[in-house]
């Protein structure tokens, strides 16, 4: 999973403070632009004599250019320079920053700004990335005004990576005027027109996909204590309705061989996850265990074959163990690699497009031989914003051109969020906000890499090749000392899942989605261990067992006319959002004529109404409602994170009043019945804060 990369190497008191001179003009950064230059390294930036030691530092041609060397590994003192702003003057102002950035041969260029009230502690933090092979001016705006006791702002400016070149340029930092409120027409009620009985796409069920890995007997799929597939897992996963599953998981495809999960429990080999790793699993989860679980739930598989390490015939010679053992149908998609396409990818498996739409070819050559009917998905990602995870510029239009005609299926992980390195529990409200404006970008990122895909294929094939989003899902911090480490459980990150699915229903293209990931011992399992033993829907299965009756349903147009819309900061990898949908919702009608509505409210605080405005259908309807929610956004249902000997976890924190993350329980989050009302055509529904709800319109 690429979250796994997110860690942030530069921390303000390391790069900046022991260097910095006195603060300099109010709310006036020095030499920005890198002009001046004395004694080769530009005026008015500190570089203390650890950060010096980690790579050059230069100026060329007006670009500061920074050349990390091997010493410039992950720490506290990254190669980098920096400088104190005083604050003052821009208190009640929205903090901007911007510059010019690049990052090439390894090198990722990170800029990035932090305001410090008086007492030193961080109050708000923004921060520029670009990876390799991304020039781009980027511009970010804080959504939230800096408070009065801000006193001192510390900007950087920084490279990761031990090889390669960073260059920044056009560094400036400055305010804007607040808005009113971060949610605009705080008293407006969100109005949709429906049309009851109009048209739309038949929603594909392999939407409702997840990812199992083959990796710690399947993170508790393989009960070892009963010697077969976990039966509350089993029943669950049922119960959510999830339709496709991807094995043998993300990164860890990488290094695969098939051949270690087939034939007697007791003969199969205990291997290390990746060739660098010392972690090792028995191969306990394989093909018969994951066809057994896909049949079980009514699902089919994904599979996910070794491109980086492995061999076309390899891959050939397990499509052809399926096909004879367990029948073609059960596997009808298969994917040819997981994140190669990434910097330093984990399963040692990087490489450049070139090679990998050679490997594209062959590969699905091979399958085919085997299985006529599959469906190649090969892999990409249009970069957006500070989403920005694709190594190369031109991977995609490279793969597109020289093998999009052997795939069906361009798979993309862009629908991660709110991938933060804050680690204030004081900003837990700008971090939600974050998340739950990122299904804006995701949309876009989307209809961006459609028309890339037509535009980079032959005319036979525009308008063909799906898009199927393989990785995605709520996902906070890889570092285990970070307070939001374990905030994938909460309810608000069901009500991501909500609305980023919403997206993927709308879009045309989308036929596939795989969430990260069914179950695990630690922080990203939709399904997650409790005390004492045993397992426990997350909030966001449960939202995702809110559509289960989505597939095959014809997704209704749904007119947006009017209400209240909130703003979000750029925060971690995600971008600024200014203004996203209080209230969304999604529509759909099953072939008895059932409508479903499915709506949620990003208001962290206060219930809102929504209303629906019905033409077409009916005079009169039966209404159920079903409400999924809890006293707060960060609530949850108690499930845990094991401990691992000598890796220190963050503590909870206090994560707004009555600090519902440490107080959570079992029943803090609940699915009830919800309130909701027909009248004169119109569906009145009162949505509670943080909340999702479901109802169903049956003519009687």
């Amino acid at each position: 999973m690429l979250a796994r990369f997110l860690r942030l190497t530069v921390i303000l008191a390391g790069l900046v403070l022991p260097g910095c001179a006195g603060e300099g003009q109010a709310g006036t950064l020095a030499n920005g632009d890198f002009a001046t230059v004395e004694k080769d390294r530009p005026t008015g930036w500190s570089l203390s004599d650890v950060a010096a030691s980690k790579g050059t530092v230069a100026v060329v041609e007006g670009a500061l250019i920074l050349q990390p060397n091997d010493l410039n590994t992950p720490s506290d003192t990254p190669l980098g320079l920096g400088q104190a702003i005083d604050a003052t003057v821009l208190r009640g102002q929205r903090l901007t920053l911007s510059a010019r950035l690049s990052g090439a041969d390894g090198a990722v260029a990170v800029v990035g700004v932090a305001a410090l009230d008086t007492a030193g502690q961080v109050e708000r933090f923004v921060v520029l990335r670009a990876a390799p092979g991304d020039p781009q001016d980027q511009t970010t705006t804080d959504a939230e005004p800096l408070s009065e006791s801000v006193k001192t702002l510390i900007v950087f400016v920084s490279a990761e990576g031990t090889t390669g070149t960073a260059t920044i340029d056009d560094v400036t930092v400055g305010g804007l005027a607040a808005t009113a409120a971060a949610v605009q027409g705080e008293a407006a009620v969100t109005v949709f027109a429906l049309q009851a009985d109009g048209t739309g796409r038949t929603i594909p069920g392999d939407i409702l996909g997840t990812n199992v890995e083959w990796i710690r007997d399947g993170n508790g799929l393989w009960n070892k204590a009963q010697g077969q597939l976990d039966t509350d897992i089993i029943a669950m996963s049922a119960q959510a309705g999830i339709r496709m599953i991807r094995f043998p998981g993300g990164v860890w495809s990488d290094t695969y061989d098939w051949r270690d999960g087939i034939g007697p429990q007791s003969a199969r080999p205990t291997k290390r996850h990746i060739p660098d790793q010392d972690e090792t699993s028995r191969h306990a989860i394989g093909t018969p265990e994951i066809v057994s679980f896909a049949k079980q739930i009514g699902a089919q598989l994904m599979i996910t074959v070794n491109a980086g390490h492995g061999t076309p015939e390899q891959a050939a010679a397990w499509a052809a163990h399926i096909r004879d053992t367990h029948g073609p149908a059960i596997a009808p998609v298969w994917e040819i690699g997981n994140e190669l396409y990434m910097e330093n990818d984990m399963s040692g498996g990087s490489m450049t497009p070139e090679a990998y739409a050679g490997k594209l070819r062959s590969f699905a050559a091979a399958i085919r031989a085997e299985l006529p009917a599959a469906r190649i998905a090969g892999i990409g990602l249009v970069n957006y914003g500070p989403y920005r995870f694709n190594a190369h510029a031109d991977w995609n239009r490279i793969v597109l051109e020289q093998a999009g005609d052997v795939i069906d299926v361009f798979a993309v992980h862009n629908a991660y969020a709110p991938l933060v390195v804050e680690a204030s529990p004081r900003r837990w409200a700008e971090v939600y906000r974050a998340m739950l404006a990122a299904p804006v970008t995701i949309a876009q990122n989307l209809s961006d890499t459609a028309a890339l895909i037509d535009a980079s294929v032959s005319q036979a094939k525009r308008g063909k090749i799906a898009i199927a989003v393989t990785e995605w899902g709520p996902s906070y911090s890889y570092d285990p000392k970070n307070p939001y480490f374990d905030h994938v459980k909460t309810m608000g990150s069901a009500l991501f899942v909500a609305r980023t699915l919403n997206v993927f229903m709308r879009d045309a293209r989308v036929d596939s989605a795989q969430f990260f990931k069914l179950s695990d011992w630690l922080n990203m399992g939709w399904i997650g261990p409790v005390k004492g033993g045993g397992w426990r829907e997350t909030p966001a299965l449960l939202a995702l067992g809110l559509y289960r009756d989505a597939p095959g349903a014809t997704l209704l147009p749904l007119d947006r006319r009017d209400g209240p819309t909130f703003a979000s900061s750029h925060l971690g990898f995600q971008p600024a959002v200014e203004a996203a949908p209080l209230v969304d919702a999604v529509a759909f009608r099953d072939p008895a004529g059932k409508i479903t509505i499915i709506a949620s409210n990003a208001d962290l605080e206060h219930p809102r109404e929504a209303r629906f405005i019905l033409a077409g259908g009916a005079a009169d309807y039966k209404i159920t409602a079903q409400s999924l929610s809890g006293p707060s956004a960060v609530a949850h249902r108690d499930t845990i994170h094991i401990d691992v000997p000598g890796v220190p976890f963050a503590a909870p924190g206090q994560f707004g009043d009555g600090d519902w993350f440490a107080r959570a329980s079992a029943k803090s989050i609940t699915l009830d019945t919800g309130t909701a009302g027909w009248a004169d055509g119109t569906l009145t529904v009162q949505l509670p804060a943080a909340g999702i709800m479901a109802v169903t319109m049956v003519s009687p």
